[in-house]
């Protein structure tokens, strides 16, 4: 991903329309692409990067949004409000027809991913270091009031094993978790459930965090490579649901 200093949170939104409200039972949908896309929109990161391409389709019978990245880079993003102790629990799935061969999330240079999870997050200025919230101040000041304080970034990666967490190469409020990694699933649907609250808490050490928006993304802005990836069903339940995939 092309220059994520801290402006680099600024990935997750700058949205003008309603977030999702929470759900009062068990389960919040975020998307429903089978109706469209209201609620949600492309966002273009650096203008001097071609913007990766969103397009809401039905890909082996399941309604999506496709991600097309080509040398390019951009997010499709909403906001959104989440009660985490009613529906902590994020599922989700997703389709890539291939890994970003040279990527490497250890360095700046090869961050890039064929498919990414993004969520934005309001922490509690406790676990903001003071410079980082001076950095936030300005920026919000100069136009940006919706850059959130930390996220947590989900990727389908390359290299680094299942389970790996670590901080962003630019920046430690935005965390990096692997749920898949390898092409061997490429080319097929694979459903995702995490636990939002427990990830956020492990990640940023409190259980005071908002979550405030979400976003999807393919990007090869670095690595100049091409890749497709696909996201459908993205939801939240309650600790001891099942996901519910359509």
């Amino acid at each position: 991903m092309h220059k994520i200093a801290l402006s680099a949170i600024a990935f997750i939104l700058t949205a003008s329309s309603a977030p999702v409200s929470a759900q009062s039972g068990g389960l919040q949908r975020i998307s429903n692409f089978a109706s469209g896309t209201a609620g949600w929109r492309s966002v273009q990161i650096d203008k001097k990067v071609p913007a990766t391409k969103f397009t809401a389709k039905r890909i082996q019978g399941v309604p999506a949004i496709q991600a097309y990245a080509r040398k390019s880079m951009a997010l499709f993003t909403r906001p959104v409000t989440v009660n985490l102790a009613k529906t902590p629990v994020l599922c989700w799935r997703w389709r890539v027809n291939d890994v970003v061969r040279t990527a490497n999330i250890a360095k700046k240079s090869g961050d890039d991913q064929a498919a990414r999870v993004y969520i934005g997050l309001d922490l509690p200025n406790s676990k903001i270091p003071l410079g980082t919230r001076a950095q936030l101040a300005l920026a919000r000041t100069r136009g940006s009031e919706a850059i959130p304080d930390g996220a947590i970034n989900y990727v389908w990666d390359n290299r680094f094993p299942v389970g790996t967490a670590r901080n962003n190469v630019y920046t430690k409020q935005a965390k990096i978790i692997v749920a898949q990694s390898g092409a061997a699933q490429a080319g097929t649907w694979v459903n995702e459930r995490r636990d939002l609250a427990a990830d956020i808490q492990k990640q940023f050490k409190t259980g005071r965090a908002k979550v405030t928006s979400i976003a999807i993304s393919s990007d090869t802005d670095n690595s100049g490579e091409t890749v497709t990836a696909a996201f459908a069903d993205i939801h939240l339940v309650s600790a001891n649901a099942k996901c519910q995939y359509r």
